[in-house]
């Protein structure tokens, strides 16, 4: 079986659907049964004259992705890994196609963002032309039937693991403190993302009321700069890491007392998962996907509930007992996500559909 993924360009910066494709692709290194291929696109010369980066990155995936893809070989499989290129379609050389979707945040929360999604609605209109589309959660799924035409039947779950680097090995918590001029005495929360559906707005307001209880606390965030308008007494309480590579993430999490991920709205909620895998404690939102991932092992309350997030905090910092119970709940539950028998059902899918050409 030869199987060709066709990934994003580098130039998209959208690291979650780079995770996913490497996941895929790296299965390689253990099942030497079958071929793995994948294609970057690159930015072409013609692309690069685009001086904006939003136009730019619409012509490279709309009018030279495409271009690039038709003289390539047939293939047995051919599996676009981000729904936003699933205009694709007509283009890929495979007997057998399929696409992942990851979220619908551009349809979902188009208000938000200020605009209608047409390019993005257009890549979803071709979901239904694929032979399997596969959603990474069961909320996807749903979103998937409600806004587009794409039948059920063609509609697989497959929930992703995450890299076997995240674990809960001992980490040396004053060296990275030091390497990354942390305070170690402090109780630190990690916090993700910069997006506005990753609601920074309510991890600010959440550690305003925090430190009245408890003035011992810090807020790490990795992913991207503080761009709200923090007020001045909290800056020195939150601590921007610089940009780390997915390996180095693992490290971080160990550090800290919990993660704390009060998001609006996500297709999967791969964070949360990475934290369970870390052994630290969960406190997140209810919203969308995040509660399949998570389970009963985190602390969850509605994505604006300021006083729910702060009593959940507050008890997991204060009860070591509890703290402890809630560690353990999400190491378990991280490890519900294998990565073996994620492949497996992949590659049996594949297997599946190609046998219906026979």
């Amino acid at each position: 079986m030869k199987i060709l993924y066709y990934f994003n360009y580098q130039e998209d910066y959208r690291m979650s659907m780079d995770f996913y494709s490497n996941l895929l692709f790296n299965y390689r290194k253990t099942n030497k049964t079958f071929k793995f291929t994948k294609f970057t696109p690159k930015i072409s010369l013609l692309t690069k004259l685009f001086g904006n980066y939003s136009m730019r990155m619409r012509y490279a995936r709309y009018i030279s992705y495409p271009h690039q893809i038709k003289k390539l070989p047939l293939y047995d499989i051919g599996h676009v890994c981000e729904h936003q290129y699933a205009h694709l379609h007509s283009n890929i050389n495979a007997k057998i196609k399929f696409v992942t979707v990851h979220d619908l945040i551009p349809r979902i929360l188009h208000k938000r963002i200020g605009k209608w999604p047409y390019l993005s609605q257009y890549s979803l209109s071709k979901l239904k032309y694929f032979d399997k589309v596969f959603a990474i959660s069961q909320n996807t799924k749903k979103d998937i039937l409600k806004y587009t035409d794409c039948p059920e039947n063609k509609i697989k779950v497959f929930y992703s693991p995450v890299e076997s680097f995240f674990n809960s090995s001992k980490v040396n918590k004053l060296k990275i403190c030091n390497k990354y001029k942390l305070p170690l005495e402090k109780k630190k929360i990690l916090i993700s993302g910069n997006i506005f559906y990753k609601n920074l707005e309510i991890s600010i307001k959440t550690l305003e009321k925090l430190i009245k209880i408890n003035n011992n606390i810090i807020f790490i965030k990795v992913g991207g700069k503080i761009n709200l308008n923090c007020p001045k007494s909290l800056l020195d309480r939150f601590f921007q890491m610089p940009f780390l590579k997915r390996e180095e993430l693992p490290s971080i999490y160990k550090i800290c007392d919990l993660f704390f991920f009060p998001s609006i709205y996500e297709g999967y909620g791969l964070p949360c998962l990475e934290a369970m895998k870390c052994g630290i404690p969960v406190v997140c939102s209810d919203s969308a996907s995040i509660p399949e991932v998570v389970g009963n092992a985190a602390l969850k309350n509605k994505y604006n509930n300021v006083s729910g997030f702060v009593k959940n905090i507050t008890k997991l910092l204060s009860n070591k007992k509890f703290y402890k119970s809630k560690q353990k709940q999400g190491f378990k539950r991280a490890k519900l996500f294998n990565n073996n028998y994620f492949h497996k059902q992949i590659i049996k899918t594949y297997q599946e559909e190609l046998n219906k050409l026979k």
